[in-house]
């Protein structure tokens, strides 16, 4: 009997996309160090290995340090010092739908979002105190892209071109 082969060909579902996915999900991360560590048990070299489930040897490499030091509960999630997140999961989802509007809409002096546009409006609508390019790091991770200012050029009404045109003198 032959084997019938399996190909994924949806393109959201490249290795890059699936480990970032396992990245937002609880407990996926550590099936990943997991499996990491059974590909090492089982004779794979640290390199391939890590190549293959896109982690970097250095991070397999204080994997298998934590384990040996302190077992398999060094791999789960620990929490990590410092201060809290401001960019919490309903300001982003408001600031999503924020991002899509232009600043003027808001009462801002401005048709497109810039970093100190961005400030003005967490300080006002927030009561978030940013500097400008920890905003922009926001405005990078909400998927919005600075883009360089476009200009336009006024067109001259046609009656106006035509009179122009006129007094040229021919050469």
């Amino acid at each position: 009997m032959r084997n019938i082969e399996v190909t994924i060909v949806n393109p959201e579902a490249s290795r890059e996309r699936l480990l970032a996915f396992a990245r937002t999900i609880p407990g996926a991360y550590i099936g990943i160090k997991v499996a990491a560590l059974l590909l090492i048990l089982e004779g794979q070299r640290p390199g391939w290995t890590a190549g293959i489930l896109g982690v970097t040897r250095q991070s397999l490499t204080l994997w298998i340090h934590k384990v040996n030091e302190r077992g398999l509960e060094a791999l789960k999630h620990e929490q990590r010092p410092g201060r809290p997140a401001r960019l919490t999961a309903k300001v982003r989802a408001e600031l999503e739908r924020h991002l899509e509007r232009p600043p003027f809409e808001f009462g801002l002096p401005r048709s497109r979002w810039d970093g100190p546009t961005f400030v003005m409006f967490l300080k006002r609508r927030f009561g978030i105190a940013l500097k400008v390019r920890q905003a922009q790091y926001w405005m990078h991770q909400l998927g919005y892209r600075m883009k360089r200012a476009g200009y336009s050029y006024l067109q001259a009404h046609s009656s106006d071109a035509k009179r122009f045109r006129s007094t040229l003198k021919k050469t």
